[in-house]
């Protein structure tokens, strides 16, 4: 017989499931005790920005990057530069409990700020809805939300779910989704974009290659019947003019069937298991139209 452990890896939802069955363990643990929950937090990139803001803590947000955008009243803090360059000095002279930083930040930065005694807490970028799920409950420990966190999840997951069932039997369809230009570039097996299309029944054409680089010419030998076009750092008006250059392959499947669907990158491209319950909703209706 499979041990449990192999079963919660084998199964997305139920290693969820466990990891929010820790959290509420160790919640119930420290009951009572003096905890330490930081007052001024500062944030490194947009990822861990947003995940504040789900958390309900953005009062304790004191300070974040340039990118950070989402939601809109993050733009309104204060600014202690890029996500890879951030202002040291300016950091220091905040005085801030925690900086939560991310894989982008700058080691040397970040050494400094460690010099001057300033808790750093490191938070990788998420690859997977799972890493989103685990990085939400880690930041929600951090915070003192650690209910919040967990509920978070909880609804995510069983929404995440809810898609995979109802696609888990009906016919897959080959899809093509876009996050670049130039070059070409889309995403495989080691992406949450890739569980977008996984999740919601379809085939990533992409899925099996070594990097997410790929080429016009390789899409069109696949002849996807979807494609989705989602590239990060343009204006909805150049995924347009990509579609249309989809359009012009006639005998590509997508364009016969006129399935050829521009995206909001800002919020597809967004992991948090939030927006990606969103997004996984989003994708899935184009797949298989008719979703509730």
């Amino acid at each position: 017989m499979k041990s449990v452990f192999y079963q919660l890896k084998k199964n997305l939802f139920f290693q969820v499931s466990f990891l929010c069955l820790l959290v509420l363990q160790a919640a119930c643990s420290i009951a009572g005790a003096d905890t330490f929950v930081p007052k001024r937090v500062i944030s490194l990139s947009p990822v861990i920005t947003e995940t504040i803001y789900l958390l309900n803590a953005q009062d304790l947000l004191i300070a974040n990057t340039s990118y950070c955008n989402v939601p809109e009243a993050a733009q309104f803090k204060e600014k202690i530069g890029s996500v890879t360059q951030m202002n040291v000095e300016k950091i220091i002279s905040l005085q801030p409990d925690i900086v939560i930083a991310s894989s982008l930040s700058r080691g040397k930065q970040i050494k400094i700020l460690d010099n001057q005694k300033i808790k750093v807490i490191k938070i990788k970028n998420p690859k997977t809805f799972v890493q989103m799920c685990d990085i939400t409950l880690k930041i929600g420990k951090v915070l003192g939300a650690e209910k919040n966190a967990v509920k978070i999840i909880s609804k995510a997951v069983k929404e995440v779910e809810k898609i995979e069932n109802q696609t888990a039997e009906l016919l897959k369809k080959k899809v093509f989704i876009q996050i670049g230009m130039k070059p070409l570039y889309s995403a495989n097996k080691d992406s949450f974009i890739n569980e977008y299309i996984k999740y919601g029944g379809g085939i990533n054409i992409v899925e099996n290659e070594k990097t997410g680089i790929y080429s016009r010419e390789k899409v069109i030998s696949q002849n996807p019947d979807i494609i989705l076009i989602a590239t990060m750092g343009t204006s909805k008006k150049a995924g347009l003019i990509e579609k249309q250059r989809w359009m012009s392959f006639k005998f590509l499947n997508a364009a016969i069937k006129n399935q050829i669907y521009v995206l909001d990158p800002e919020f597809i491209c967004s992991p948090t298991p939030v927006s990606f319950a969103k997004g996984l909703h989003e994708v899935a209706a184009l797949i298989h139209p008719g979703l509730d």
